[in-house]
């Protein structure tokens, strides 16, 4: 008993150190990469905060399946550099009576893997979309930010305005480059301008008191011409469009009545995942055995080898199975029964 409580409180305890470091490092990630997008102007400054929670929440069952197996390894690792290992192998115990103790760490972690993967996942991804699809729907007045270069929609303009007024739709300066049809340049600089609505809702932004410099392809040729008020149409992505519910954020539950390979794949992935964790958690007890004498730099390296083969032979099953070169019943279990069957050889070995 004394046993048992002492390596649950251990495993406990690191998990959660285990765990803070790991969110910390994928939130860091993700949070760079999200406040890139929103600098370059893809993204609102408000939608940051909702995106790294999503893509957080999508990635979760990945860090709960790496807190187990670093848990596991670091715990029982300790206890053979310490020499603790020696006392309880002295006092009778056996690498098999770690079983019990590691799997009443692991069972509440494999079924929140199991909801992260099966429900919390694809309720994310379904979040991360619909911010997806609001920033695709916005027209260009209303991507455009102060100080900052945008490029419209279609790709013919690159917008710079100068302290825009969400209210009045007045702006300061503007610089507008357009290419059209035919490859002709054109650069309009206005001292003022603002955003005008027709009778039929259309956008339109209005410059007023400037100068358009044209250029047509192959000439060196420029002509300037000024101008009062110069009106153009802004450019608007497909409203109303929303992009269609995707295999990957599809409920699990319908991908069980789907038989098309990429639905097989996604749900081979989701199911696979927590055997995957038990399989990994169970196999960080034969890994961490440690001759003192050695030192820890071989098992180290050892589990991290093991763990990047394990993860990419799962996506490299899915994937097949996405590609319809294999059946969905061959790709969620036979890895995790290939590691638990690793796992009673090793303890075999180290225990004969």
């Amino acid at each position: 008993m004394l046993f048992q409580k002492s390596l649950l409180r251990e495993l406990r305890s690191t998990s959660g150190g285990v765990l803070a470091v790991l969110l910390t490092t994928l939130v860091t990630m993700i949070l760079i990469r999200a406040l890139g997008r929103a600098a370059s102007g893809r993204v609102d400054g408000e939608l940051v905060v909702p995106l790294i929670v999503f893509n957080t929440l999508n990635l979760m069952s990945t860090v709960l399946m790496l807190t187990v197996y670093i848990s596991v390894f670091m715990v029982l690792s300790r206890w053979w550099r310490d020499s603790e290992m020696v006392i309880w192998l002295s006092s009778g115990k056996s690498l098999a009576d770690f079983l019990k103790p590691v799997w009443r760490f692991m069972w509440p972690m494999i079924l929140l893997v199991a909801l992260m993967s099966t429900l919390v996942a694809p309720w994310s991804k379904q979040q991360i979309a619909a911010f997806e699809d609001e920033i695709q729907n916005r027209s260009d007045a209303q991507r455009v930010s102060p100080g900052q270069f945008r490029e419209s929609y279609s790709g013919q303009r690159v917008f710079f305005l100068e302290n825009p007024d969400d209210e009045g739709g007045r702006t300061g300066a503007v610089f507008i480059r357009s290419i059209d049809a035919n490859g002709r340049q054109s650069v309009l600089v206005s001292s003022t301008g603002k955003f005008e609505k027709d009778l039929e809702g259309q956008q339109w932004i209005v410059l007023e008191r400037g100068y358009r410099t044209d250029l047509m392809p192959g000439y060196w040729e420029t002509q300037t011409t000024g101008f009062e008020v110069y009106r153009f149409r802004v450019d608007h992505a497909a409203r109303g469009v929303k992009s269609e519910e995707t295999i990957r954020s599809a409920p699990t539950l319908t991908l069980f009545e789907r038989t098309e390979p990429v639905a097989q794949g996604e749900l081979a992935l989701r199911v696979g995942l927590p055997l995957l964790t038990l399989g990994l958690g169970f196999l960080a007890i034969p890994l961490a055995v440690t001759q003192v004498r050695s030192g820890r730099a071989v098992n180290l390296l050892l589990a991290l080898l093991i763990y990047l083969i394990a993860s990419n032979l799962f996506s490299a099953l899915t994937a097949t199975v996405t590609q319809g070169r294999l059946s969905f019943e061959m790709a969620w279990w036979p890895l995790p029964t290939l590691l638990l069957a690793i796992t009673a050889a090793m303890m075999w070995w180290r225990m004969r």
